[in-house]
């Protein structure tokens, strides 16, 4: 099992300095109000893909010194049955780049994604209470970032589909239809979208056999996750290939 074991801060948020270290699979953080309690766990979520805890932009991320944010780091070690690693966070050094970089092992890491083959981060916070209740963007999200433990291309797969989406929106928007580049975007967008349908399916199988396990020999009520997708349906019933040879068509026609 992945394990945090050590946590050090420099200039993030309201922490001038932190190094601790965490001995056990279970660590309960306690303290009083505007103690750096939440900051603590938005640092933990920065060690992973994406954007943290609460989503905040870099500039909000250093501690305040004179109204200007500082510089900053986040640095987390890692035990897992195969041994140890490093991931470190922050603001560039050397003051070259406004964008997050980061470390594996001291090495500089090219893109984000490629801390998912090592680390996934999942939170459920009070702030996330209407996550059933509003928009499915929210929940599909929140699925994802589950599924990205279970297999770290996903987000490669998510990603490359709402950038292909992204352009053929803009292709068509600007009425620069061109047959060819349309196909390549929509063959993009098919074989994208089925894998990540792909995986999102896997995730929910799982999920409900850890909650029929759980529910088997207890009074609780059974409960049952289902995905309400075209896709998932199409998946469901015939091979990958043909999933996409279907989505491929539809996007043609539309």
């Amino acid at each position: 099992m992945l394990r945090l074991t050590r946590l050090r801060l420099t200039d993030f948020r309201s922490w001038p300095f932190l190094d601790v270290a965490f001995a056990a699979p279970i660590v309960a953080i306690a303290g009083e109000n505007g103690a750096g309690k939440t900051n603590l766990l938005e640092a933990i979520s920065l060690l992973g893909p994406g954007r943290g805890l609460r989503g905040a932009r870099m500039g909000e991320l250093g501690r305040r010194d004179d109204g200007a944010a500082r510089p900053w780091a986040v640095a987390g070690r890692f035990a897992t049955p195969a041994g140890e690693f490093d991931i470190g966070t922050g603001s560039d050094p050397d003051g070259v780049s406004e964008r997050r970089v980061f470390r594996l092992d001291g090495q500089p890491v090219r893109a984000q994604a490629d801390l998912a083959d090592r680390v996934a981060v999942v939170w459920l916070t009070p702030q996330m209470d209407r996550l059933f209740q509003e928009a499915a963007s929210g929940r599909r999200r929140f699925l994802d970032r589950l599924a990205w433990a279970l297999e770290p291309g996903h987000a490669r797969e998510v990603a490359a589909h709402d950038n292909a989406m992204s352009q053929r929106n803009r292709l068509l928007a600007e009425g620069r239809a061109d047959p060819r580049w349309l196909a390549g975007l929509e063959d993009a967008m098919a074989r994208h979208a089925v894998a990540a349908t792909a995986t999102r399916r896997a995730l929910a199988a799982r999920l409900n056999a850890v909650m029929a396990a759980g529910t088997a020999t207890g009074a609780f009520p059974a409960a049952r996750m289902d995905l309400v997708c075209p896709i998932a349906a199409a998946l469901a019933e015939q091979p990958a290939l043909a999933a996409e040879d279907a989505l491929r068509d539809a996007l043609a026609a539309d």
